[in-house]
């Protein structure tokens, strides 16, 4: 059993728990690969080895290894070449590379450094520059790895909040926020292609009777069953929201007046032709809508304004009735 010792110690502290390290170590002299190979083995890192530039690239692509240690001077592909072509590809442009050379001019490492390399050692070594290098080269890989995963996990966090952000907890549905960034693109869309856009405001009719009689737990249940009629109802390409309360807004792309109108027809018998609330508590919902088509110089602001203009019409006409709006 080889004695332990502090170079040996601080060698594999930074193996990350159940995987071990993967070296690729080469170097056309078999007596220095023999002798690098047996000697990082002992300190328990996983070698694999390549006689020439070439094939270390070949092996790096392949195995993806947590640290290349290249001989500078190699046969077929130097390890100034080779390390070039590893830092060209983003597979393998984030594995750390040591150069070891004989070459100990100023002008072979500044080439080496300035390609992407991390380190440089001037044969011939002792035995503890290697190892204590590899350890530092392994250590900073893993430090980086372990803050990009946690950059990446901020990022999905903050994705997954910036998602709750636009989604009404109730319906889910997008809320007004999230209503925003659709209307943009939406916008934006109809303008590059000359398509048209159209929105339906939708309001329930005498909802406060419904939560005065039968409860706000029943009016939540009832806001999340109109929520799925409008779902049911529309395209895949609509987009739906609670647009607040009991409103609701859906804005339907390549769609012209008289289909925002037929569009809210079918909508609003849908909910006329179903109970609402649970159990024993049952009742019936009737919608009022307004329709509007974007016009050729008004915002998306003035479209749904006019909507709510025609939805204010279907109420005042008798509700349970879609209204278009005046172009």
């Amino acid at each position: 059993m080889k004695p332990e010792t502090q170079t040996e110690t601080a060698a594999i502290e930074p193996h990350e728990a159940g995987l071990p390290v993967v070296i690729l170590v080469a170097d056309d002299e078999p007596v220095n690969l023999s002798l690098i190979k047996r000697r990082l083995e002992w300190e328990d890192y996983v070698i694999h080895t390549a006689q020439n530039g070439s094939e270390a690239v070949e092996k790096a692509r392949r195995l993806l290894p947590d640290l290349v240690i290249l001989d500078v001077m190699m046969p077929v592909l130097d390890g100034l070449q080779a390390c070039r072509l590893l830092k060209e590809d983003a597979a393998t442009r984030d594995i750390p590379v040591i150069f070891l050379s004989a070459l100990d001019d100023v002008d072979t490492k500044i080439s080496g450094l300035s390609l992407g390399a991390n380190d440089y050692i001037s044969k011939p070594f002792r035995v503890e520059e290697l190892l204590a290098r590899v350890a530092v080269a392994i250590r900073l890989k893993h430090e980086r790895d372990h803050l990009e995963r946690s950059a990446e996990e901020s990022r999905l966090r903050a994705e997954a909040a910036s998602e709750m952000s636009m989604t009404d907890a109730l319906t889910g549905l997008l809320n007004r926020y999230g209503l925003q960034r659709s209307l943009q693109r939406e916008v934006s869309e109809a303008r590059r292609y000359a398509r048209p856009l159209s929105c339906l405001l939708l309001d329930i009719d005498f909802f406060k009777s419904v939560n005065d009689t039968f409860g706000h737990a029943a009016g939540d249940t009832a806001l999340r069953q109109v929520a799925r009629v409008l779902t049911g109802s529309v395209r895949g390409s609509d987009v739906v929201c609670r647009h607040g309360g009991e409103e609701f807004l859906v804005l339907a792309p390549e769609t012209g007046l008289e289909g925002a109108v037929s569009l809210a027809e079918k909508i609003r018998l849908a909910s006329a032709s179903r109970l609402y609330g649970d159990g024993e508590c049952v009742f019936t919902i009737t919608l009022s809508v307004g329709a509007a088509q974007l016009g050729e110089h008004e915002s998306a602001h003035d479209m749904i304004a006019r909507a709510d203009d025609a939805l204010y019409h279907a109420k005042e006409a008798g509700r349970n009735r879609v209204e278009a709006a005046k172009q």
